[in-house]
């Protein structure tokens, strides 16, 4: 009897989604977290009013907590509406670059509104400060890198 030396090659998959979980969301949402405490502490000492805004500590954290998750799932609705995922193929875009800049707007949109009511109800500010802060916040914390980055990498082709 002959033996023939014949050999399968198996492809796991399942390894990368358990890294994006464990070492993307994490990180991802602590650099989320870091960039909206950046743009807050640099954004509020900034706008118009008679009255210096003052805001504790704890208070800065926990508005830049609540602005985060709100972000991610704006975020993940804007990806999951310009994005073709299908984890058992390649994530290819669902649209165009340009169009993906043009929907764009929307969690631009969305990130301002939900900054103006939250900074004006929990941070009280003045509504014309609210409303300007909310659109640093909403044009500074909007998923720009979404449309850039697979391009840039040559990710997508």
């Amino acid at each position: 009897m002959e033996s023939s030396k014949k050999s399968i090659v198996l492809y796991d998959v399942g390894g990368g989604i358990i890294l994006v979980i464990l070492f993307g969301i994490p990180f991802g949402s602590a650099f989320d977290y870091l960039w909206n405490l950046l743009v807050l502490s640099v954004a509020l000492p900034r706008l118009p009013g008679d009255i210096k805004i003052k805001l504790s500590k704890g208070k800065r954290l926990a508005y830049c907590f609540f602005i985060t998750v709100l972000g991610i799932i704006i975020d993940w609705a804007y990806f999951e509406l310009t994005w073709d995922t299908d984890f058992g193929k390649a994530t290819i875009p669902a649209m165009s670059q340009a169009l993906q800049f043009v929907w764009l707007l929307l969690p631009m949109v969305m990130i301002f509104s939900v900054n103006a009511a939250l900074s004006y109800s929990y941070l009280k500010l003045e509504r014309k400060q609210a409303v300007i802060f909310g659109a640093v916040m909403g044009f500074f914390t909007a998923p720009w890198l979404l449309p850039i980055i697979p391009y840039v990498f040559g990710w997508v082709v």
